[in-house]
């Protein structure tokens, strides 16, 4: 099941979420981007680093609204701890937002997390395990299985603060009860699909605000209210909370990091939990209690809280001051909260040497010396994407530095063979680019254009337009009679680095056809009017003649009528 949705759309590729992923479970193909699922641990990273924010939790919000809607069902929700941090000075009227929502009751994850400290304890005093890693955070438990297999055995076989609080809830609610955790994890989202029998879905803190946002409910007006039963367990969203918690069930005092036959240590972050998994696996840690938290700092940084909060030291004291209110231990329940964990090995095809060589001899990296290791592509060496191509999880050409050279080389061949003339000026009309066209143009070379004034060169009117008016100048038709030139020119503003760069095409041998096209023209247009005048005498001296000629005619033929009619002659005799 999908867990993080990406929009590829408003994706931008600036591969900032493989630099963020410790696991580099993402993958770039083509124009697509896309989680492996497979062998993401969901730690929620690739989304808070997404400055386009195209990536996008799963949420369970609409089978809550069924729960909540359908008369057959109890919901109850499982309200995690760090709720404190994440609503500030809201956060005692988050259980009458809630109900208002529509769920029948509200309690505290912590309830739960009480329990899990007593199993964790169980497992100090007994000392079985050579190890053991807390199995509270659902994102370590899958760091454990995917990447460190091998020491899955030491995941502690307890069930998280939430699952065991469903289970409790169902015990106390009845079998038709649907339990609803709303927190700020991700991976919490996946370990309650994988043990639906203790709780029904999840609804994350940020989502919570949207959903008031969009029922008009201002959580402000409310009246505070406070959980009756808050344990001490509610340090949990801390660094270095569970320990504080069995310490203190312990009456540890003091800075002991011994208990029974473990050194108790607490580690958060990615980074720090794969250095000391290392360890373990290579035997340099031994009989050690490790508090695993994915999130740096603890599930007060978890991915899922609200938008506008950072890890903050005030966000650990208010999580302090509400555990300190808190019981140190309630009644017990006779329940079971041990649970099992199986590995899941992931498998990757390695490349031979061979074929690393090759795939970075493709990009220009045959040379050591030019593996720059630079991370921009996300991958922390050229060797290790070279290994990621290898196994169609990132592109060939996904190479900063590969890329910048190809543009370079690109934009010089350009320059290089184009016709035109490009001049780039910058806000004062100093020279900052000049093409080898323009070179010959004005018989002089780049290094001894470059930073001169344009005015020494040619009119920089235009130019000086363009820079003040941040408007392009396109198809404009100019000569210059000193050059001997005429060019249709563009100029273009930058306004990245406040530069207007003119490209001139010169047109004068164009002008000089249109020309000689146009006297062609007027020539046969002379010539045309020479012979239509021609034309138009003869007519009129035809027409002279005609008229005569047809006058005379006339005046005979009348003659001859009256001569017949004097003579009493008929005429139709003649």
């Amino acid at each position: 099941m999908k867990y993080i949705r990406e929009s590829k759309s408003i994706c931008k590729k600036c591969y900032r979420c493989l630099k963020n992923c410790m696991v580099k479970s993402i993958k770039f193909e083509g124009e697509d981007v896309s989680v492996i699922d497979e062998q993401c641990i969901l730690c929620g990273l690739c989304i808070t680093s997404c400055p386009q924010y195209a990536k996008h939790a799963r949420q369970d919000l609409i089978k809550v609204l069924e729960y909540i809607d359908s008369p057959k069902f109890r919901t109850v929700v499982s309200l995690a701890p760090s709720y404190v941090a994440a609503f500030g000075k809201n956060s005692k009227k988050i259980i009458n937002a809630l109900k208002i929502l529509g769920f029948d009751d509200v309690e505290e994850t912590a309830v739960g997390a009480q329990y899990v400290t007593q199993e964790y304890i169980k497992l100090i005093e007994e000392g079985k395990m050579d190890s053991v890693i807390t199995s509270s955070c659902s994102s370590a438990n899958l760091l454990v299985r995917k990447y460190y297999p091998g020491l899955t055995d030491m995941l502690a076989p307890v069930l998280s603060p939430v699952l065991a609080h469903g289970k409790i809830l169902k015990e106390k609610y009845g079998p038709d009860t649907k339990v609803i955790f709303v927190g700020p994890c991700l991976s919490k989202i996946q370990e309650i699909d994988e043990n639906p029998r203790y709780v029904d879905g999840a609804v994350s803190f940020d989502s919570l605000i949207e959903w008031l946002r969009n029922r008009e409910i201002n959580i402000e007006r409310f009246p505070d209210e406070e959980f009756y039963n808050t344990p001490f367990s509610a340090i949990y969203p801390i660094f270095d909370g569970i320990n504080i918690d069995i310490k203190r069930k312990m009456n540890i005092s003091g800075l002991s990091a011994k208990v029974g036959k473990y050194d108790i240590l607490a580690v958060s972050g990615i980074k720090e939990l794969r250095r000391t998994f290392d360890e373990i696996k290579t035997g340099k840690l031994k009989n050690v209690f490790i508090e695993a938290n994915v999130c740096r700092g603890g599930c007060i940084n978890g991915p899922l809280m609200p938008e506008y909060k950072n890890l903050s030291v005030y966000d650990r004291i208010e999580v302090v001051e509400h555990a300190q209110k808190g019981k140190i231990q309630v009644d017990g329940v006779s329940l079971k909260f041990s649970r099992s964990f199986e590995p899941e090995k992931i498998e990757n095809n390695m490349p031979s040497e061979d074929e690393i060589k090759r795939i970075l001899k493709k990009i220009g990296k045959d040379e050591e010396f030019k593996q720059l290791n630079c991370g921009s592509c996300g991958y922390p060496t050229c060797r290790e994407k070279a290994i990621a191509v290898y196994q169609k999880r990132a592109d060939l050409y996904m190479c900063l530095p590969y890329m910048n050279d190809i543009n370079q080389t690109m934009a010089s061949t350009v320059l290089s063979v184009t016709p035109n003339y490009i001049i780039a000026v910058d806000e004062n009309l100093k020279i900052r680019e000049f093409n080898v066209s323009a070179q010959k143009l004005f018989n002089i070379s780049r290094s001894d254009a470059i930073s001169r004034y344009l005015g020494e060169f040619i009119d920089p009117s235009d130019f000086e337009h363009v820079l003040k008016t941040k408007k392009n100048i396109n198809d404009k038709k100019v000569k210059y009679e000193e050059l001997g030139i005429v060019t249709k020119q563009y100029i273009i503003y930058t306004a990245s680095n406040k530069m207007a760069i003119g490209i001139l095409y010169d047109i004068t041998d164009e002008e000089k056809y249109n020309e000689m096209n146009y006297s062609l023209k007027m020539e046969t247009v002379l010539m045309a009017q020479k012979v239509i005048d021609k034309q138009m005498t003869v007519a009129q001296q035809i027409a002279s003649l005609l008229g005569e000629t047809t006058a005379e005619t006339k005046v005979t033929l009348n003659r001859i009528k009256r001569l017949m009619e004097d003579e009493g002659t008929d005429i139709n005799e003649l």
